[in-house]
């Protein structure tokens, strides 16, 4: 349950923000969350290059959010790319334990999250935009602050 739990978290965390979730696990996988998991695909997200690709590949990410002219994390392009991204991750999350069948569940559920993540979170944006007199900026690092937290929970052993 523990492992759907962050499965979860990090697919809600990629709904509100594509890369922080991949972040989030490669800096958990580096403090050593993830020891017992061995392959390319986690060697990879361990090493130093990919910690300082994912940091700049984030950072850049929280700034182009803010812009009046970032496409809509609905758009067909962003939001697929957000479910696959959320089934990785919990795919990924799902390797922890010996049940094959936890790396599809993880992903479904990763999937599943994420897309929620990117519902909620669009919606909360729009309606706080239009609602409030709370500047648009504002409410996404409010939003930021938020999938950081998220993830800060979901990363935890």
């Amino acid at each position: 349950m523990v492992l759907l739990g962050q499965a979860a978290g990090l697919g809600l965390v990629t709904g509100m923000r594509s890369m922080l979730g991949v972040r989030i696990l490669a800096a958990s996988a580096r403090r050593g969350a993830f020891d017992g998991q061995r392959g390319s695909f986690w060697r990879a997200i361990r090493s130093p290059l990919a910690q300082r690709a994912l940091s700049v590949i984030v950072g850049g990410e929280l700034l182009m959010d803010k812009l009046p002219s970032a496409p809509s994390r609905l758009a067909s392009g962003p939001f697929g790319a957000r479910l696959v991204i959320g089934a990785l991750l919990g795919a990924a999350v799902g390797t922890q334990s010996p049940e094959r069948n936890m790396r599809v569940a993880g992903a479904v559920v990763g999937a599943a999250a994420a897309a929620f993540g990117a519902l909620v979170g669009n919606r909360a944006r729009v309606w706080l935009d239009r609602g409030t007199r709370i500047p648009a900026p504002v409410v996404a690092v409010v939003e930021d602050a938020i999938a950081f937290g998220v993830g800060a929970l979901a990363a935890r052993r």
